[in-house]
């Protein structure tokens, strides 16, 4: 009988300790501070991401816990302009258990004095992202970008080298560094990054063409991967006399020549013509994952723009697809000779021609020679 007794008093014990072990597991995690501001925060998931895409060729692919947000900055007035391409990255967001935000510049006190909106949205990513500890990356989009293929995943294209923190992409006509659209991640030295680019409007140059951000953003590339303060002088003095479109294509060449071939630096990745996450052109391939430009109506695009289906083909007009990529690598050469026709000047040569959609990450070899030459004249 005393045996029986002590049987069921080690299993209340064991069930006690359970119990108590179980609570301190459940108070802890209450401990955990998910907090945020008083923003529009709509989906948030730390997921497992094993991407297939490497952007460094040099790292190996390990699997990652990430949290990623996708942020658009835009008023009132885009908001209502591009509410179906809102409608549509919620959708997204929704699906890959990603945060997605719309913020307002104007909500923003620390930014408002800013008169330049391109200014102030990337001051409103910057304040966004320490205000949120817990994002490791975020996409940052114009609103007139769109998701035409809703499989793909950023993971895809965030480096698995743990030192580069933003990517960019160069845009496919001009060869410019696009401001519109980035993936940056939420690191002291990207903030940094933010700070010298939203500083660059007090030396923005008084003419009437020195395209806002955009044009910002290659001087402080240049700064921020190093670039000797010769080559960045020169190439400030061509921005100086940014006076019309030429003018500024000669400015972009000049920067582009002091790029040179490299494209992954030490805590920047900058995706080649091509190859990034987001697409100027009006026809969507099968590879493509963003959309940027259309500016109209998306029911050209999709059945039911106000539907949030998880089978993504069957709401997309596939007329409008290319799902052939013999078809879309010929209509990129095609594109590609009409880009170098008429943007040689920042250009320098066809460079992507030959090698779409697998092109090397960086430019090399006798290509090289050749892009070099082609830009680096006064």
């Amino acid at each position: 009988m005393v045996d029986q007794f002590s049987f069921i008093s080690k299993k209340r014990k064991y069930i006690l300790l359970t119990l108590i072990s179980s609570l301190c597991v459940l108070l802890l995690y209450k401990k955990i501070d998910y907090s945020i501001p008083n923003t529009i925060f709509l989906y948030t998931n730390i997921k497992e991401s094993t991407s297939t895409f490497d952007t460094n060729a040099t790292t190996t692919l390990t699997t990652k816990k990430l949290n990623i947000g996708i942020i658009i900055v835009s008023d009132a007035k885009a908001q209502q302009q591009y509410k179906q391409y809102g409608k549509n990255l919620e959708c997204y967001a929704k699906q890959h258990g990603y945060t997605f935000i719309i913020l307002n510049p104007k909500d923003i006190s620390v930014c408002s004095h800013f008169n330049n909106f391109f200014f102030q949205k990337h001051c409103v990513v910057r304040n966004y992202m320490i205000s949120m500890s817990n994002l490791h990356w975020l996409l940052v989009l114009d609103g007139d970008n769109f998701i035409v293929n809703s499989s793909k995943l950023i993971e895809e294209y965030i480096p698995n080298d743990e030192n580069i923190h933003v990517v960019h992409y160069e845009r496919f006509y001009t060869g410019e560094i696009m401001a519109g659209a980035y993936l940056i991640q939420n690191h002291v030295w990207s903030h940094k990054y933010l700070s010298v680019w939203v500083s660059f409007y007090s030396k923005l140059p008084k003419t009437g063409y020195h395209n806002h951000d955009n044009g910002a953003l290659h001087m402080v590339f240049l700064e921020m991967i190093g670039k000797d303060s010769a080559s960045q002088e020169k190439c400030y003095s061509k921005y100086l006399q940014s006076t019309n479109e030429w003018n500024y294509y000669k400015y972009l060449r000049c920067c582009r020549c002091a790029i040179g071939g490299q494209r992954i630096f030490k805590h920047v990745h900058l995706l080649r013509r091509g190859h990034g996450f987001s697409r100027d052109f009006a026809v969507p391939f099968i590879n493509d994952f963003i959309l940027h430009g259309y500016k109209s109506d998306l029911n050209k695009y999709f059945y039911h723009t106000d539907k949030c289906t998880n089978d993504w083909l069957s709401n997309i007009r596939q007329e409008l697809f290319v799902f052939n990529m013999s078809i879309a690598r010929n209509m990129t050469i095609e594109k590609d000779q009409y880009a170098i026709r008429k943007y040689s000047i920042s250009l320098g040569i066809p460079d992507i021609s030959d090698c779409w959609p697998n092109c090397e990450k960086e430019i090399t070899g006798e290509k090289l020679v050749k892009y070099l030459r082609a830009l680096c004249h006064d």
